[in-house]
């Protein structure tokens, strides 16, 4: 991810966005206990802000960027979307 396309997000900001990840992960797990996701398990993953939206890369190499938004939590392959039309679709989805 480019300086251009995104910076930073402050702790406090970056950490709220954790929780909500933390529990779309969790729901989108169906219910297994093996693949729910703690805000501790994401501590590491670093929390961009790019437009209306926070930006969530594991680390590590990994071909899936997530999306936090007002809408709600979307993901993306950056081998198959850059981020720009990542957030556009994540607009078009709300």
């Amino acid at each position: 991810m480019s300086e251009q396309e995104s910076a930073l997000a402050p702790d406090d900001v970056a950490q709220a966005g954790r929780v909500r990840l933390a529990e779309w992960l969790t729901a989108e797990a169906g219910g297994n206990p093996e693949l729910a996701t703690s805000v501790e398990e994401l501590a590491a993953w670093p929390a961009y802000q790019a437009e209306e939206f926070l930006v969530f890369v594991p680390p590590g190499f990994a071909n899936r960027i997530f999306l936090l938004g007002d809408h709600g939590v979307t993901s993306f392959a950056p081998s198959e979307q850059t981020l720009n039309e990542a957030m556009t679709a994540a607009r078009t989805q709300s």
